[in-house]
């Protein structure tokens, strides 16, 4: 099913969260997927569906950046539901989880700018502590509503760019970038048009 959106954006497939986990969870490593989320509701089931999934199934390390949501209550919300994950477990003891707050992850608040280069360095340096606990590889989901808090869209289209369409398959890693559907049509047409086509993956949930 394709999502058409009135200005004409129809390269965004619409699916339902398990449906969308499981598109993603079996692609191989290497993407760059766009998830579009219509609500904090619909965020917080694909988010327990996917680290279920994620570390149970697949043997990853999965790193949560959220940005709506505490990291306090991201851990909450994975830990409820017939999908919970024992949260305390897969973080101190398995190594499998990593929760950050996507603010504090991306912006340097002394600099008052997002340090794309100091971010980029940080993810491979998870792809390489991923490896070194014999994990299959990482998963990394970020809200990218820390950019539009900030009111830094240029920040953001610099750092979706700085990221390749296909990352290189011998890191094992899938990024995952998270967008509020509010946040999303903040961009303009043309905006929205390039982050799409620089996904391998776009997906409305």
């Amino acid at each position: 099913m394709i999502f058409s959106e009135p200005n004409g954006i129809n390269n965004i497939k619409t699916m339902h969260v398990e449906e969308a986990t499981d598109a993603l969870i079996v692609s191989p490593y290497g993407i760059h997927a766009l998830v579009i989320y219509s609500d904090m509701i619909t965020l917080r089931e694909f988010c327990s569906f996917y680290a279920k999934k994620s570390i149970e199934e697949r043997n990853e390390l999965l790193y949560l950046a959220p940005f709506y949501q505490t990291v306090g209550s991201k851990r909450q919300s994975l830990s409820e539901g017939h999908r919970s994950i024992d949260v305390q477990k897969y973080e101190k003891e398995h190594k499998s989880l990593i929760i950050a707050d996507s603010l504090e992850n991306y912006y340097d608040k002394v600099a008052k700018i997002f340090e794309i280069e100091s971010i980029l360095n940080a993810n491979h340096k998870l792809v390489e502590y991923a490896k070194s606990l014999n994990k299959n590889g990482l998963s990394y989901l970020g809200d990218m509503g820390a950019f539009l808090f900030k009111n830094q869209i240029q920040s953001l289209i610099d750092y979706e760019f700085s990221l390749p369409t296909e990352f290189d398959t011998n890191l094992n890693l899938k990024g995952i970038c998270l967008y509020h559907i509010q946040d999303f049509d903040r961009l303009t047409y043309d905006q929205k048009q390039k982050i799409i086509k620089h996904h391998k993956i776009a997906i409305k949930i």
